[in-house]
């Protein structure tokens, strides 16, 4: 959403919604702290509930602090009730981007709202924007992967019921980081990786990108050496692919369209299209596991660390120090509350509910 439609709204809301605003209960015990993008925010002590602007904000909560979830951004798909408690499935659905129902979140009284973003001072002016039409504290956190136990530190501040959780879950991701760093792979060594995304899989996230970041986080290369345009994602050509013919081929699927990653990878095996494809002929093409969310992107939050264990053991099995299925049982354990049964850890590899 531009700044300007930020601002419009702001001032729409302001307007509408006042006389909500004045109803909300006073907050008298209030404490001050700093948000990623460096604003001061005076936040109540003891926060009852928080608005998540987009999905990736709400795994965020729902990971850290279910209880505080205000909702969802789009209602859950089947896959992602296989793992999300079931007292969760049915919070409210608020939308997401330009379809937000701002009139809904006001009337359902959050305590605070969660703005994640690229840190800068578009983000500054979007939550005081924000801020100002919900009549709420807005609070800033970053997009980054490589920020994501800052993100989980801060909000255990923020939520101090859940600030030793929160430790817990920023701790595991930078072990995450520092097992992929101890791996130690040359130079020379590292496997170039293409990642697809649709129904073709033929749009990617080049190297650079937001969308793109688990890969140079596995100590690979990202395959997609394009220019990066205005968007974090980019269509290709088939030609393309094949003209850069990658050691290893990881794709997405398209949740839109119900197409999981392992359904896309079968997809590309069996076309006579790709079979040049080094990868092809090698079997080296994988589907990501999207339970209950991508492990590699889409969205592109604290779901990918356990992607990063995933995917480094995919591409270099012989350099881990680490037990790829102990380890995602773990971070289920951790992030989603669940124990995984090794059946249940089976069918998720294999994208199904």
């Amino acid at each position: 959403m531009t700044r300007k439609i930020y601002f419009i709204l702001a001032l729409m809301l302001l307007l509408l919604t006042a006389g909500c605003r004045r109803s909300l209960p006073a907050q008298p015990n209030m404490r001050s702290v700093t948000d990623m993008a460096g604003r001061t925010v005076m936040v109540p002590v003891d926060i009852e509930s928080a608005f998540t602007t987009d999905p990736t904000s709400a795994i965020y909560l729902y990971t850290l602090a279910p209880d505080q979830l205000l909702g969802w951004n789009y209602g859950l798909n089947d896959i992602e009730k296989s793992v999300i408690l079931e007292q969760y499935h049915n919070l409210p659905n608020f939308g997401m981007g330009d379809s937000i129902n701002y009139e809904a979140v006001i009337a359902a009284g959050p305590t605070v709202a969660i703005h994640l973003t690229a840190i800068g001072s578009a983000a500054v002016e979007e939550a005081d924007n924000l801020s100002a039409s919900l009549g709420i504290p807005v609070l800033v956190v970053s997009d980054q992967l490589a920020d994501v136990p800052e993100v989980y530190r801060f909000l255990g501040e923020v939520f101090t019921n859940a600030q030793e959780h929160g430790e817990e879950l920023a701790a595991y991701a930078e072990d995450t980081f520092q097992a992929i760093a101890d791996m130690d792979i040359a130079e020379a060594d590292k496997l170039r990786v293409y990642y697809g995304n649709g129904p073709e899989s033929l749009q990617t996230a080049p190297a650079g990108s937001t969308h793109g970041q688990i890969i140079d986080a596995v100590n690979a290369v990202n395959a997609a050496d394009l220019e990066l345009g205005s968007g974090s994602r980019m269509n290709i050509s088939l030609e393309q692919l094949l003209a850069w013919d990658p050691d290893v081929i990881v794709v997405n699927g398209e949740p839109k369209a119900n197409l999981s990653g392992c359904a896309a990878a079968e997809a590309i095996l069996g076309n006579p299209d790709f079979a040049a494809l080094k990868a092809v002929q090698n079997g080296a093409v994988y589907g990501a596991p999207n339970a209950p969310f991508s492990w590699v992107d889409r969205p592109h939050g604290p779901n990918r660390i356990v992607g990063i264990r995933w995917l480094a053991g995919l591409l270099y099995p012989d350099s881990l120090a680490y037990d790829v299925d102990s380890e995602v049982k773990e971070f289920f354990r951790l992030f989603y509350h669940v124990e995984l049964s090794d059946e249940q850890l089976e069918k998720i590899y294999q994208g199904k509910p």
